[in-house]
């Protein structure tokens, strides 16, 4: 399996792995986008606003100038999702991504 690659200067949708669980698309989400080897705090203000993006099972989040995530430098990084329920937040490592 290739990781996904993103150009730095680059504005579009980032996407997780597939995330499983009793998720519905109307169970707020949230994406943090951390270097490869930090964990994120629960309530750290990593978290940016995601979306369900049904077709394909992932999240999504915009990337680039202008978002939430913003750019980021040259390097290997981990995608990080956390749905919220009214029970749980967990946080779902979904994979390495590298930018370019």
């Amino acid at each position: 399996m290739s990781i996904p690659c993103y150009p730095s200067g680059t504005k579009e949708w980032m996407h997780s792995g597939v995330v499983t669980g009793t998720y519905t698309p109307t169970t707020p989400v949230y994406m943090a986008v951390m270097p490869y080897d930090v964990e994120p705090e629960r309530d750290g203000d990593v978290w940016h606003e995601a979306e369900w993006h049904t077709a394909t099972g992932t999240v999504r989040a915009m990337y680039g100038g202008d978002t939430g995530i913003g750019t980021l430098n040259e390097g290997k990084y981990v995608i990080w999702v956390k749905p919220v329920t009214a029970q749980e937040e967990p946080l779902i490592r979904s994979g390495p991504i590298n930018i370019t």
